[in-house]
């Protein structure tokens, strides 16, 4: 099946997904095709089909077919969040695209509790000089390593572990951590 994990029998195009429009509420898979429409004030420009099951791997895709069959490149792209990745941020940056992509936690991260939450890395204080978090207790997250991991696409992310210096006996450590050691990561 090459770099698809399933296709049907009678459409071997066609990958099994999970359709919106689910009769039996079921959660059924369902051979399809993931349609992608691309949209200039108004008119329908550009469409593509493809067996991706989810979004994120479809917008490269995508946008360099339109690019191999028009004779410019669109500068602002829009798209929700089901479209945000690391992998496609980069891909725009490097064709000098802008990104209007609505990040995947925007609705949460409004919220007074998100805001509140001491664990989470964009509520810590960041030195950029030094590359390091402040957490709430006035301890740092050192640099204590980096992860690299492959997408499906084989596209490798770069990813910086940062570990507190001691949480041993933090007043925070019930709202900050579950476990004993503190450690965030950052993509770089």
């Amino acid at each position: 099946m090459g770099e698809r994990n399933s296709f049907s029998k009678t459409d071997t195009d066609a990958t099994f997904m999970r359709m919106k429009e689910d009769a039996m509420k079921n959660g059924q898979l369902k051979p399809g095709y993931n349609i992608q429409l691309g949209v200039d004030a108004e008119y329908i420009v550009w469409i593509s089909a493809g067996p991706q099951p989810t979004d994120t791997t479809t917008l490269i895709p995508f946008l360099d077919s339109i690019k191999s069959h028009l004779k410019y490149t669109y500068k602002n792209i829009v798209a929700d969040s089901g479209y945000e990745s690391e992998e496609n941020y980069v891909y725009l940056d490097k064709n000098n695209q802008c990104a209007f992509i609505k990040p995947s936690n925007y609705e949460i991260s409004r919220t007074r509790k998100y805001k509140a939450d001491i664990s989470i890395k964009e509520n810590m204080i960041y030195d950029k000089e030094n590359d390091i978090y402040i957490c709430s207790n006035g301890k740092k997250l050192v640099v204590t390593g980096t992860r690299f991991s492959k997408s499906k696409t084989g596209y490798i992310s770069k990813k910086t572990c940062y570990t507190c210096e001691d949480c041993r006996e933090c007043n925070f450590k019930s709202k900050c951590i579950k476990g004993n050691i503190k450690t965030i990561q950052e993509k770089t």
